[in-house]
């Protein structure tokens, strides 16, 4: 049951934000300090943990529950995590270089303003 319950809810949770984010829908608050293909790199860093987040649940539901699965999927959990983190840090390292690199323009237009 709580398998169910996991891979609804965490679908329903992370699924529709990736994919919102994939399709370059932001509020405007992100959309005003983050490019375009920032937002699209953030949605595949969340379909990724999407993906993470079932990995365990398949696995169980799966029959994977000897010792070595049970110390393999978590290891592959933690790996997809990881590797979703680096791809949002890498996206905001990019968006941090970029407004620092570029003048502000003039009449307070700039990315960075919050005029």
């Amino acid at each position: 049951m709580f398998l169910w319950a996991w891979l609804i809810g965490w679908s329903a949770f992370v699924l529709p934000w990736s994919i919102a984010s994939l399709r370059g829908w932001a509020p405007k608050r992100v959309r005003s300090r983050t490019t375009p293909w920032g937002i699209r790199v953030r949605g595949v860093a969340m379909l990724v943990m999407w993906v993470g987040g079932l990995v365990v649940p398949l696995g169980r539901w799966g029959g994977l529950v000897g010792k070595d699965a049970m110390f393999l999927l978590p290891v592959v959990e933690a790996g997809l995590l990881l590797f979703a983190s680096g791809l949002i840090a890498g996206s905001q390292l990019g968006d941090r270089f970029r407004r620092s690199a570029v003048p502000p323009q003039i009449g307070g237009q700039g990315i960075g303003d919050r005029s």
